[in-house]
C-alpha cells in the first residue's frame, strides 16, 4: 500500500484532491483513539465508505484508500501532524478532534505547536468540527461557530496544565475546566455517561461495544457526534458500531504458546496509562523498543503510571527491554526481562494475559501471531 500510494502521489501530487471531490468526508485526528473511532465511524456510516483501514494516516496511505473505492462517503484516519496538509486537500464535510498530548518525543512533543496549527487550518476550511470540550488544547483549535462539542468522560491534566491561549494556569475540577482569560470547557452536546451517551436530544442510550474499556466508549461517542454530523440518526449508528472488534488488530485475543491473549498498542504516555487501566489486576507483558515508527527517546516511560503494577510480576521484551525494566523497578514492579515473547509469557502467573506494545512490537505480534476464535 505504501509503494502503491507514493507512486500515486508522484505521478499526480493532486490525486487525493481529485480521488476525494464529489464524497462526503470525514477526517479523524488526535494523539490517541485515531485507528478504533474511524473503525467505529466508518462502520456507523454503513456498507459504502473509503477508509484507510491498515491505519496508514498519512498522504500515501489516505491517497491508495480513497483509489480502491467509488463510495460515496468517506472516513479517513489522518496522522495529527499531516492534518492541515490533508484537510486543505480533501476538504471533508466533517473533522472530528479528539485530543492532544505529547506523542513520541521526536515528533509530537511541542502540543502547543500542534494547536497553531490546527487552529489555522479549521479558521480556513469550512468543515463542521465535532470536538472533546473536556481538551484544552483542542478547544483552542475550534472555531466555536462550527463546533460540535463532545465529552467522552475522561481526563488527561498533564498536557493541559497551562492554557493554549494566554499560558496561564488551567484550573481543574472533575466536571470541568477554565482560565481566568476566558476560555473554558464548553457545554457538550454529547456525552458519555457510564456506559452511555447523553445526546444533543436528551436521550440516553447505552453504547454496545464488542471493545473493552472506558477510553472506547468515549471513542464511540465521537464516532456517533461525527455519524450524526455525516447524516446517520443515533440508533442506526450505534448498532452498526456495536459489530466492530477490533481495530486492525487491536484488541482481538490471539494465542500465544498456548496460551490465550489480548493485544493493545500504547505508544506514550496517555496511551500507556489508558492500556494500564483496561489490564487492571490480569498479567501483563510490555514490550518498548525505540524504531523508527516509536521514536527514539524512551523517557516517555517516566510519564507512564507504572506504579499501579507494583508489587506484581511484569513481562518485559523489546529492544528497549532493559530500559523498560528498570521503569518497572523504580515502579515497583518486579520486570523479567526476555527477548522472546512466548517464552516470557510463559514465565509470568496464570490468568488473563495482555500484550502491551509500542508500534514496532504491536506491528510484530500482530504480524506472527495466530488469531483466537
Amino acid at each position: 500500500m505504501h509503494a502503491r500510494g507514493l507512486a500515486m502521489m508522484a505521478v499526480d501530487p493532486r490525486a487525493i484532491e481529485r480521488l476525494a471531490r464529489g464524497r462526503d468526508s470525514a477526517l479523524v485526528t488526535g494523539t490517541n483513539g485515531k485507528t478504533t473511532t474511524t473503525y467505529l465511524l466508518a462502520r456507523a456510516l454503513g456498507d459504502r465508505v473509503a477508509h484507510n483501514y491498515t491505519g496508514a494516516n498519512m498522504a500515501t496511505g489516505i491517497v491508495t484508500a480513497y483509489a480502491d473505492t467509488d463510495a460515496p462517503m468517506a472516513a479517513m484516519e489522518v496522522d495529527e501532524l499531516h492534518f492541515p496538509s490533508i484537510t486543505r486537500m480533501v476538504r471533508p464535510r466533517v473533522v472530528v478532534l479528539l485530543n492532544l498530548s505529547r506523542d513520541q518525543l521526536s515528533r509530537s512533543h511541542e502540543v502547543t505547536r500542534v494547536v497553531r496549527a490546527w487552529s489555522e487550518t479549521l479558521a480556513a476550511a469550512d468543515a463542521m468540527v465535532v470536538a472533546n470540550c473536556a481538551d484544552p488544547n483542542v478547544v483552542a483549535a475550534v472555531p466555536e461557530d462550527r463546533a460540535v462539542w463532545f465529552d467522552p468522560g475522561l481526563r488527561w491534566t498533564d498536557d493541559a496544565l497551562t492554557c493554549p491561549r494566554c499560558g496561564g494556569l488551567i484550573l481543574w475540577s472533575d466536571a470541568t475546566w477554565s482560565c481566568t482569560c476566558g476560555l473554558a470547557m464548553p457545554r457538550p452536546s454529547y456525552r458519555r455517561d457510564g456506559s452511555a451517551v447523553i445526546g444533543p436530544d436528551g436521550v440516553r442510550r447505552h453504547v454496545h461495544l464488542n471493545l473493552p474499556g472506558d477510553f472506547n466508549i468515549g471513542n464511540a461517542v465521537a464516532a456517533l457526534a461525527a455519524a450524526e454530523a455525516m447524516g446517520v440518526d443515533a440508533s442506526t449508528a450505534l448498532d452498526r458500531m456495536s459489530s466492530v472488534q477490533s481495530a486492525f488488530g487491536r484488541y482481538l485475543r490471539y494465542d500465544i504458546g498456548g496460551r490465550p491473549a489480548r493485544l493493545v498498542l500504547a505508544k506514550n504516555p496517555v496511551g500507556m496509562r489508558a492500556a494500564l487501566e483496561l489490564v487492571d489486576d490480569a498479567q501483563v507483558l510490555v514490550g518498548i523498543s525505540a524504531d523508527g515508527v516509536d521514536g527514539r527517546d524512551t523517557s516517555w516511560l517516566y510519564d507512564a503510571p507504572f506504579e499501579s503494577l507494583a508489587g506484581r510480576i511484569v513481562g518485559a521484551t523489546g529492544k528497549r527491554r532493559d530500559d523498560l525494566a528498570l521503569r518497572l523497578h523504580i515502579a515497583g514492579a518486579q520486570p523479567k526481562v526476555d527477548t522472546d515473547v512466548h517464552r516470557l509469557a510463559a514465565q509470568l502467573p496464570e490468568g488473563e494475559l495482555f500484550l502491551v506494545g509500542n508500534y514496532s512490537n504491536f506491528i510484530l505480534w500482530r504480524r506472527e501471531s495466530v488469531w483466537a476464535a
